[in-house]
């Protein structure tokens, strides 16, 4: 199976190391491997994004109320 076949069975920490091989090789590979990290980048970065629309949003933190402390009453 090729590697464009199997991208969206990736894990995310999968997909990210994946992504860092074709930067890397579509600077520093053979003509061959330029073209083949040339073809690949698209679709890994599409796949990234659909899943980061996918994703449900992070609540926002809610930040407490300050809390007014008083002094003890005196007798």
């Amino acid at each position: 199976m090729a590697v464009d076949e199997r991208i969206a069975s990736y894990s995310d920490k999968e997909l990210a190391n994946l992504r860092e091989n074709i930067v890397r090789l579509a600077e520093t590979g053979s003509a061959k491997q330029k073209a083949e990290a040339e073809r690949l980048m698209p679709l890994v970065d599409a796949e990234r994004a659909e899943r980061k629309a996918r994703a449900p949003e992070k609540p926002k933190p809610v930040r407490k109320a300050a809390v007014k402390k008083t002094k003890p009453a005196t007798t």
